[in-house]
């Protein structure tokens, strides 16, 4: 155990000796401030350059064979590709969130902008929001699986099924561009479902330069899609397609990791298995508990950290998420972690 190590806290004010780094300890403590990045190795920063232009080349690679593919079972299986190849896409845009993409911040922040705009979203956006996940996650503002008393349970659950099925990805894409109209100044009022919703939290992470940032993310997102929609070399049927399918699939696979998990903001996560392959696509963004445990620690480092026997299959978490909400339940220790 290094001289990062914590011990993290059960909900029952036991310990266990899980390492837990600083980013980690700041996280169970409450506090949403981003803190200053270590050092990013140097290789690392070269290898993150390399995978960045690898990605975009099967972007481009993968839309245009679906371009020219007529059957739609030869279809299928590249529009998969393209859903795993752009989960690692959102993968090295979570590496410019904790500083890790590159040890040059001008360079952290282009590969992040960059992941971005193929992506469909602004940078900073997804930045805050994802801070604001480290330190709400599992909160009342992050238990989508339930509803409360008091709560409308049709109303939930035609929430829940929105955000899983493509309202997360959605959010993120349209936000930066109806920014254009909404003044910094609303963010108070934005902020007003704080409690219940962890989206509406994040506006008060905000600051006014975050604003300016993400509209200027938004202006450039048009910039980059209007003239490659209707100018490009791929119909717009085949973005509809492969966007549509990354829609929801990455808007699903943000639940997987942390429903029916402890109510726990650094244990409330899953380390999920999948085939080498496709962990190699997505950058070991399946191995999200340590994550949780040691945001500082870069992709590369992700797997080797990981235990092999504190974990799920993918497939199985992913199935969970398709199941409605539930009323929040009397004793929460039913969703103690169970590995298999």
């Amino acid at each position: 155990m290094d001289a990062e190590a914590a011990a993290v806290e059960d909900a029952d004010g036991g310990e266990r000796d899980e390492l837990v780094d600083d980013v980690g300890r700041a996280a169970l403590a409450g506090a949403a401030k981003e803190p200053k990045p270590r050092r990013v190795r140097a290789r690392y920063g070269g290898q993150n350059l390399v995978v960045t232009v690898a990605q975009t080349l099967g972007w481009a690679g993968l839309l245009t064979l679906v371009d020219q593919v007529d059957r739609w079972w030869l279809a299928a299986p590249l529009v998969l590709l393209f859903c795993f190849v752009m989960q690692g896409v959102f993968t090295m845009m979570h590496e410019f969130f904790h500083g890790l993409a590159h040890p040059d911040p001008r360079v952290n922040y282009a590969i992040g902008l960059w992941g971005s705009l193929l992506f469909g979203t602004s940078a900073t956006l997804h930045r805050i929001n994802h801070w604001g996940h480290h330190v709400r996650n599992r909160t009342p503002a992050e238990q989508g699986e339930f509803y409360m008393p008091g709560e409308s349970r049709l109303r939930k659950t035609a929430l829940y099924y929105f955000a899983t099925l493509g309202g997360l990805y959605l959010g993120g894409l349209v936000f930066p561009l109806a920014s254009f109209f909404v003044p910094y100044s609303a963010i108070e009022w934005l902020a007003q479902l704080k409690t219940r919703n962890t989206y509406s939290a994040a506006f008060e992470q905000f600051k006014a330069a975050d604003w300016t940032r993400m509209r200027v993310e938004g202006f450039l997102l048009m910039a980059f899609w209007i003239p490659l929609a209707w100018l490009g070399p791929w119909k717009l049927s085949t973005l509809a397609i492969c966007y549509g399918a990354f829609m929801v699939t990455w808007s699903s696979l943000q639940w997987a990791y942390h429903l029916r998990t402890p109510l726990h903001v650094v244990e409330g996560a899953y380390n999920l298995r999948l085939p080498t392959p496709i962990r190699w696509l997505f950058l070991n963004f399946n191995c999200n508990l340590t994550h949780h445990r040691r945001p500082h620690l870069p992709w590369q480092d992700l797997h080797a950290n990981t235990d092999p026997r504190e974990t799920q299959p993918l497939w199985y978490r992913w199935l969970l998420v398709l199941l409605p909400p539930e009323p929040f339940p009397a004793d929460p220790s039913k969703f103690d972690k169970r590995y298999f």
